[in-house]
């Protein structure tokens, strides 16, 4: 089927003002399957109609579409598919942001009771929790709060005497190895997700909520100092200089963002490690370390060279190579003398961070090859 994007009828015309086309997220979608799910067992499965039937494993399939008020209420149509009765499955639309679910087809399947209880759960493809510190407790399928609201409410309103909901995820086990599952202990798949039903294009958003829960399982598994690192370098040498891998926690280029949460959650002391050419931006108060808006911390290194005794000249030498990673090259070179450069840059990070956040970091500043070549 060629998936078609519907927006808000409410809010019509472009999505966002750079034109791009806002997605829906997976609770949404599977919100959306819940519905259908449910309207084919209250009102019987909707025959296939000419044009709109194909084979499949099932007798035959109905597809169109579904209204659906989104929990930021929005009322949007969304493409489904009537596998048969009790059965549904939306496919996910990212929209114009990346992301490794889009394209996926949740499938939800809702089986009536007469008790007026009701259950969600997840199979194939959607994760179970396995750690504490999320907002799903260990054991239950990894459905977040307001998507698990939502869906439980579609159905109750179609089905008031009960209904056992079952969602499942035919590719999500492998594409949950490519998201932060597999480090917040949600094993076996993807998750439901989405406080507002929408994904906005491009945006750094998702990707910056996606980081935060890693706080709160560090946390739950009596880690109160974690360790901060970039990436999945910064990772590989926290693991090899000894730190557990539930203290470890991704910021990406957001360490302001995450040592104000961490902050927020009671956490003084935190452990810094990342490559030089990262944390070292922070020594000028750059706590969003993206490219886009932090230049190369020469500059640092070179006041961080004058201040422990260099030559301005020798120092600013410095300022000319065309890379953090060539100075690196030449401050280690230079033995203790080149140490103490790093030194003095790793405890102007600790003094900035403690500045601007009230957190006691205890920094490690890394080469490319994931040695510690500076500290405070």
């Amino acid at each position: 089927m060629t998936r078609k994007y519907l927006t808000s009828r409410k809010h019509g015309g472009e999505d966002s003002k750079k034109g791009l086309r806002r997605g829906f997220t997976t609770g949404a979608c599977a919100q959306a399957a819940a519905r259908v799910a449910a309207l084919t067992v209250a009102m019987g499965y909707v025959p296939c109609s000419m044009g709109d039937a194909e084979d499949s494993e099932f007798s035959c399939t109905t597809r169109g579409y579904v209204d659906l008020v989104l929990p930021n209420g929005e009322e949007v149509l969304l493409p489904m598919t009537m596998l048969g009765e009790g059965v549904a499955s939306v496919i996910k639309d990212g929209g114009d942001d990346p992301d490794v679910t889009d394209g996926v087809e949740i499938v939800v399947c809702v089986e009536p009771r007469l008790d007026g209880k009701f259950s969600v759960d997840g199979a194939e493809g959607v994760g179970r929790v396995t750690l504490e510190g999320l907002p799903v407790k260990p054991g239950l399928a990894a459905i977040n709060p307001v998507p698990m609201r939502y869906i439980r409410q579609e159905v109750r309103q179609i089905l008031p005497r009960g209904a056992d909901v079952t969602i499942s995820i035919p590719e999500g086990d492998e594409l949950a190895k490519r998201t932060f599952n597999p480090k917040l202990g949600i094993i076996g798949g993807l998750s439901i997700l989405g406080t507002t039903g929408r994904v906005e294009p491009w945006s750094t958003r998702a990707y910056q909520e996606s980081l935060l829960p890693q706080l709160d399982v560090a946390r739950a598994a009596g880690y109160d100092e974690p360790m901060l690192v970039p990436g999945a370098k910064g990772e590989s040498a926290a693991l090899r200089a000894g730190f557990e891998p539930l203290a470890i926690v991704h910021t990406g280029n957001f360490a302001g963002m995450m040592l104000a949460a961490a902050r927020e959650r009671g956490i003084s002391k935190v452990t810094l490690l990342g490559h030089a050419s990262k944390l070292a931006k922070i020594a000028r108060g750059d706590f969003d370390t993206h490219s886009r808006h932090s230049a190369m911390p020469l500059d640092v290194l070179a006041a961080c060279a004058e201040a422990v005794g260099w030559s301005s000249e020798r120092a600013q030498a410095l300022m000319a190579l065309p890379t953090t990673e060539a100075a690196l090259r030449q401050l280690t070179g230079a033995g203790a003398e080149g140490a103490a450069v790093l030194d003095e840059a790793a405890r102007r990070v600790a003094a900035r961070v403690k500045e601007a956040y009230g957190v006691t970091a205890s920094v490690m500043l890394t080469d490319s090859h994931g040695d510690i070549v500076g500290q405070a």
